[in-house]
C-alpha cells in the first residue's frame, strides 16, 4: 500500500493541475447532488430493530392511531368564561381549524360539537354570561376536562390540536407551526406551545440554527488562528478550502446514495471539518519545516507527504475503523452515521493530501512560511519547556499523572445516564419555558399510554370484549391506579366518556339507566366518532391515554414496574395490561443509544488496539500507546461528573470523537518517534525531544485551533450543542497532556522495541 501511495504522490507532483481538475469535477458533481439532498428527522429511525417494545408501540399505533401528534396551545386570560374571552377563544379555534394539516381541534368553545352540548352551539350574539357560567360548571363537573382544556383554578386554558398523519413529518410540522404562530400572534394573550410535534420541530430548528449560527464565527476563528501561525493568507485559505470541499464531497455522497440529513447525521459535516483542519495543519507545519531546508516546493512536498502522509493515512484508517464499529448496533441511524463518518474521514485524507500539495506546487511558494514555530515564538518556548520537563521530571510526571487519573476515575464514576426528555434544554429556552409552564399549570405534557386487552392468557376473546361491564369496572380501577402515580397528572379513557354520555342520556329519562353490557355497546356504536381512537376494531382492546411529567429513564422504569406489580395482585388474568407511548419509547431510545455507543466505543478501542499492535509490530508498544488515549476520555468524563452533565446520546458521541482525536495525535507522535529513534541510534530521550519539537508543534496547533472553534458553541442555548462544544474543547487539552507528557514518559520508562 505504501509503495502505491508513494507512486501516486510522485504522479501528483508531476501533474498537479490534472489532479486539481479531477478534484474540481468531483466537487462540481457533488454540488449538483446537494440539490437532491434529503432531510429526514423522523424519530422512529432511532428505534432499535427487532425489539419487542418497539413492535408493541407500532402495533398500538396501527390500532389506535398516533398519540405523538397532539399540539397544546395554552394561554392565561384570568377568566376564559367572560364573554369577550370566550368569543376570542371561539374565533381563534375557528381560524386554527382551517390550517391545512390539522385533523381535529378541541377547545372550551367547540366542546359541544364533540359531546352534543347544545349550549355551546348557540350563536355568538345570543350567548349570555349566565349561559357561559353554566358551560363553566358543566366543564368542571367532569374531570376529563380539567388539566386538559382548563386548569384546576380556571385561569389557564388550552386549545388542543391534532396533526394529520400525512403532515406529521418535519416539513409538515414546520408549516403548521408557522400557521399557528401567524394566528396566535394577533392575540393579546401570552401563548405557550407544547406537545411532541412542537418538541420535534423546535429540536430540528435548534440543530440547523446552531450550525448556521456557529459556522461563520468558527470559520473566522480558524482563519485568525491559522493566520497567527503562518502569517500568510494564501496559506491560511488552504485548510479552509480543504474543509469546504471535503464537506461538499461527503454531502454529495450522502445525496448520491440516498442518505438523509437526520438528527444524528447532521453532525457529520462538523466532524469532517474537525478532522480536515487537523490533517491540513499537520501537512502545512511539516511542509514549513521541510521547505526551510530545501527551499524547493516540489522536493519539500515530496518529503512532507512521505514523512507525514503515511501517518495521516494510518490515522484515517484507524479513525474509520473506530466509527465502523457503530455498524454493530441495530439502530439504522447510528449505522448510517458510523458509515458516513468512516467514509468522510477517508475523503478528508484524499482531499487534504492531493488538494494542498497540488495548490502549493502551483503557487510555487519558494520561501519558508513565517510561522510562530521559530525560536522566538511562544510555541517554541512552550515546546522547549515541555522537553525540559520530560527530560528532568519524568517520574514526577508519572506520579502526577497517576494521581490525576485516579481523580478522573473517581469523578467519572459520578456520571449519570438517567436523562429526561427536557435535559437537552435549560431555563431561558423558549421551548423549555413553555413546557414547564404547561406542566406546572396543566399537570403534565408528555403522552403515556396504557393498553388494556380483554383476552385471557390463551388469547381467547372475552364475551362482548371491552363492551363488557365487568371489564369496564376494571378499566376504571386501572385508571384510578394510574391517576395515583404522582408524575401522571391526566388520564382519559372510555370510562370518562361513558359517564358523560350516560348523564346526558338520563337527563331525558325519568329513571336513571345504569351501565350494562347492552347499554355500553349501544353507546359505543352511537358515538363511534368519540370512541374510535379509544377502542380497537375487534372491541378486544382499549387505551387509557395519559400525560406524564418530564421524568428520567430510571423513574420511568420504576413506574412500569409499579404498575405491573399492582396488576398481578389486583387484576384478573383475562385482562392484560401493557405500557407504551412516545415518552417511554424516547426514554428507552436514550438509554439504548447510550449503551450501544458505549459498546461500540469499547469495540473500537479493541479494534484500534489490535491495529496499532500490527502497525508498530509490538504488543507492549500498542498497550502503552493506548493508555494516553484514556486520559482525555477520563478527563472529559470527570468534567461531566463534576458539572453534573448527564450521559446522553449527544455526550456519548463526544466520547467517540474524543477518542478519535486522541488516537490520531498518538499515531502522529509514534510514527515520528520511530523515525527519530532510528536517526538517533536508539536514544529514547533525544528521540522524544525531537518528536515533541516537530510533531508536538502540530499537536498543540491543531488542539488550539479546534479548542477555540469548539468553545464558540458554549454560547448556544441548546444544551447538546453547548455540551458538545465544551466537552470537545476539554478533550483538546486532555489530548495534549496525554500525548506530550504521559506518552513520552511511558516510552522513556519501558523502552519498547518499535519494529522495523
Amino acid at each position: 500500500m505504501r509503495k502505491i501511495f508513494n507512486k501516486i504522490i510522485s504522479l501528483q507532483i508531476l501533474y498537479p493541475f490534472r489532479f486539481l481538475i479531477v478534484i474540481s469535477l468531483i466537487t462540481i458533481f457533488s454540488i449538483i447532488q446537494l440539490f437532491f439532498l434529503k432531510f429526514d428527522f423522523t424519530i422512529e429511525n432511532l428505534f432499535p430493530e427487532n425489539d419487542q417494545e418497539v413492535e408493541q408501540y407500532y402495533s398500538f399505533r396501527d390500532e389506535f392511531g398516533r398519540e405523538d401528534n397532539i399540539i397544546s396551545l395554552t394561554y392565561n386570560c384570568d377568566d376564559p368564561f367572560l364573554l369577550k374571552n370566550y368569543l376570542e377563544n371561539k374565533k381563534i379555534t375557528q381560524n386554527l381549524s382551517k390550517i391545512n394539516g390539522i385533523s381535529n381541534i378541541l377547545s372550551i368553545s367547540n366542546l359541544g360539537i364533540e359531546l352534543n352540548i347544545s349550549e355551546t352551539n348557540l350563536p355568538d350574539e345570543n350567548l349570555t354570561q349566565k349561559q357561559l357560567d353554566e358551560i363553566r360548571n358543566y366543564i368542571f363537573k367532569y374531570s376529563i376536562f380539567t388539566n386538559n382544556l382548563i386548569s384546576e383554578d380556571g385561569t389557564i386554558t388550552s386549545i388542543i390540536l391534532e396533526v394529520d398523519e400525512s403532515f406529521n413529518d418535519h416539513p409538515g410540522r414546520l408549516k403548521i407551526m408557522k400557521d399557528i404562530e401567524n394566528i396566535i400572534d394577533n392575540s393579546n394573550w401570552d401563548w405557550y406551545e407544547t406537545g411532541i410535534p412542537v418538541l420535534r420541530t423546535k429540536y430540528v430548528q435548534y440543530m440547523i440554527g446552531d450550525f448556521i449560527k456557529f459556522f461563520p464565527p468558527v470559520t473566522i476563528i480558524l482563519l485568525l488562528v491559522l493566520y497567527m501561525m503562518f502569517k500568510s493568507m494564501k496559506i491560511v485559505l488552504l485548510p479552509i478550502l480543504t474543509v469546504f470541499i471535503s464537506v461538499i464531497w461527503i454531502l454529495g455522497l450522502m445525496s448520491l446514495f440516498d442518505f438523509s440529513i437526520n438528527i444524528i447525521t447532521y453532525i457529520v459535516p462538523t466532524l469532517v471539518m474537525i478532522v480536515g483542519v487537523a490533517d491540513s495543519v499537520h501537512i502545512l507545519i511539516k511542509y514549513n519545516q521541510d521547505i526551510k531546508i530545501s527551499n524547493n516546493t516540489k522536493i519539500s512536498i515530496k518529503k512532507t507527504i512521505q514523512g507525514i502522509g503515511n501517518a495521516i493515512l494510518l490515522t484515517s484508517l484507524t479513525t474509520s475503523i473506530g466509527f465502523l464499529s457503530l455498524l454493530s448496533t441495530n439502530i439504522v441511524m447510528i449505522k448510517e452515521f458510523g458509515f458516513l463518518v468512516a467514509i468522510g474521514v477517508l475523503i478528508i485524507f484524499l482531499v487534504s493530501i492531493f488538494l494542498i500539495s497540488s495548490l502549493l506546487i502551483l503557487m510555487d511558494n519558494k520561501y519558508p512560511l513565517k510561522t510562530k514555530s521559530s525560536k522566538k515564538g511562544i510555541r517554541y518556548y512552550i515546546l522547549k519547556q515541555i522537553v525540559e520537563v520530560n527530560k528532568n521530571h519524568h517520574f514526577i510526571i508519572l506520579i502526577i499523572s497517576s494521581i490525576f487519573i485516579a481523580l478522573f476515575i473517581y469523578f467519572a464514576s459520578k456520571v449519570e445516564s438517567n436523562s429526561a426528555l427536557l435535559d437537552d434544554l435549560s431555563s431561558g429556552n423558549e421551548l423549555f419555558d413553555d413546557m414547564k409552564f404547561t406542566e406546572e399549570n396543566m399537570g403534565a405534557v408528555f403522552p403515556f399510554e396504557v393498553i388494556i386487552t380483554a383476552k385471557d392468557e390463551k388469547n381467547n376473546f372475552i364475551e362482548n370484549g371491552i363492551a363488557n361491564s365487568r371489564i369496564i369496572v376494571f378499566v376504571d380501577k386501572i385508571q384510578k391506579k394510574i391517576n395515583s402515580i404522582p408524575e401522571i397528572r391526566k388520564t382519559i379513557s372510555v370510562v370518562d366518556y361513558l359517564e358523560i354520555i350516560n348523564d346526558n342520556f338520563n337527563e331525558e329519562s325519568e329513571e336513571k339507566s345504569y351501565l350494562n353490557d347492552e347499554l355500553i355497546f349501544q353507546y359505543f356504536v352511537l358515538n363511534e366518532d368519540i370512541f374510535q381512537n379509544l377502542i380497537n376494531f375487534e372491541y378486544s382492546k382499549t387505551r387509557i391515554s395519559a400525560r406524564i411529567k418530564d421524568i428520567n429513564s430510571t423513574r420511568a422504569k420504576e413506574i412500569v414496574k409499579e404498575i405491573n406489580e399492582w396488576k398481578s395482585e389486583n387484576i384478573p388474568d383475562d385482562i392484560q395490561i401493557s405500557l407504551t407511548g412516545t415518552t417511554l419509547m424516547a426514554l428507552k431510545v436514550n438509554d439504548y443509544l447510550v449503551n450501544n455507543l458505549i459498546i461500540s466505543f469499547l469495540i473500537a478501542f479493541g479494534v484500534i488496539f489490535i491495529s496499532m499492535g500490527f502497525l508498530f509490530k509490538s504488543l507492549k508498544l500498542a498497550i502503552f500507546s493506548m493508555i494516553p488515549n484514556l486520559i482525555p476520555i477520563l478527563f472529559m468524563a470527570a468534567i461531566m461528573g463534576i458539572f453534573d452533565i448527564k450521559l446522553r446520546p449527544t455526550t456519548a458521541m463526544t466520547f467517540a470523537i474524543a477518542f478519535g482525536i486522541a488516537v490520531d495525535d498518538t499515531i502522529h507522535y509514534m510514527v515520528r518517534f520511530r523515525q527519530e529513534l532510528s536517526m538517533n541510534n536508539g536514544d529514547f530521550i533525544k528521540a522524544n525531544s525531537e518528536t515533541i519539537f516537530s510533531t508536538g508543534n502540530a499537536i498543540i496547533s491543531t488542539s488550539l485551533i479546534l479548542g477555540c472553534g469548539f468553545l464558540v458553541m458554549v454560547s448556544s442555548n441548546f444544551l447538546p450543542s453547548r455540551d458538545f462544544g465544551f466537552l470537545s474543547a476539554i478533550t483538546m487539552f486532555g489530548a495534549i497532556i496525554g500525548d506530550l507528557f504521559f506518552l513520552p514518559t511511558m516510552l522513556r520508562l519501558i523502552k519498547p522495541k518499535t519494529g522495523n
